[in-house]
């Protein structure tokens, strides 16, 4: 467990950061994603882990200097490829539809003191109503400040995170194309050190209509915690189910509040998504490359 006192400083070396970013058919969004790593979080590296892509995506990349890696067992597998190529105490993920702020690097290692594993910026979509939605959740969080704390179990997101390296070598997420963000969370978490969740707010630039297939996505792979023993299976169905019973009432709310019937048709392609996500546990439904970003 980590030392705190109430005069800690950033460790030394925190100015050393690799940015890792998954990469698959990203031609795109990833030139975006790769100017501001390069302007807003400056790594000292910056290494893609491509999944065979078929577009210009490799060749961007190494446009823009990255060590380009190969993986095509999972979105886990593809992250943890990048720690074990990386050698700083300080890695950055960041998805190849994330765009960094202006500030990014300064402000999330100003809250990397010794009691901190991970730094993760405040990720919202571009996207109207989305993005209102998921700025007022975080300023409810935030509740007048600048951070707040993960708690164990919580799920923190990887799309644009800065992790103490050590903590999360060695974890097996060979199987996970989807919240293998929890696992390292809890690694984190069970390791000893904070989880914080800091402004300034990210965007996320994910294609609006692919909203309700990533919602599907997303609760195949809550099940797929429980299937790989990760999770207990009655506590993954309790997640999966409890999900699944919210849309409905979801689509009524915000159907009324943005007094916009697209919204009600919108969350019921979401929940048919999520009654057929069990399909990706038990046949091969490929992962399609903005599903890989979920």
């Amino acid at each position: 467990m980590p030392s705190t006192t109430p005069n800690d400083t950033r460790p030394e070396g925190a100015g050393e950061v690799s940015a890792i970013i998954p990469t698959w058919n990203s031609a795109a969004r990833l030139e975006r994603s790769l100017e501001g790593v390069e302007r807003n979080l400056r790594p000292s590296r910056i290494i893609v882990v491509d999944r065979s892509s078929e577009d210009g995506t490799v060749d961007i990349a190494r446009r823009h200097g990255a060590t380009v890696l190969t993986d095509t067992r999972s979105l886990g597998s593809a992250r943890m490829k990048g720690i074990e190529e990386s050698d700083t105490e300080w890695v950055a993920f960041v998805d190849d539809d994330i765009s960094l702020p202006d500030g990014f690097i300064e402000e999330v290692m100003d809250k990397a003191n010794r009691s901190v594993g991970a730094v993760q910026g405040a990720v919202r979509s571009v996207h109207e109503p989305h993005r209102d939605m998921l700025t007022d959740g975080y300023e409810r969080r935030f509740n007048g400040g600048d951070t707040f704390d993960l708690r164990p179990g919580d799920r923190g997101l990887t799309s644009a995170t800065l992790i103490r390296r050590s903590l999360i070598e060695g974890i097996n997420l060979e199987n996970m194309d989807t919240w293998e963000d929890w696992l390292i969370t809890q690694r984190v978490l069970d390791s000893g050190y904070r989880w914080v969740v800091s402004r300034p707010f990210v965007d996320h630039f994910h294609p609006r209509e692919d909203l309700a297939r990533k919602g599907g996505w997303n609760a195949a792979g809550i099940l797929n915690l429980g299937r790989t023993g990760r999770m207990p299976v009655s506590k993954a169905l309790r997640w999966y189910i409890d999900t699944l019973l919210e849309t409905p009432g979801n689509a009524v709310r915000l159907s009324v509040r943005y007094r916009d019937p697209r919204q009600f048709l919108h969350q019921m392609r979401l929940m048919a998504y999520i009654i057929m996500a069990p399909r990706h546990l038990i046949s091969s439904v490929p992962r399609r490359p903005e599903a890989a970003l979920a």
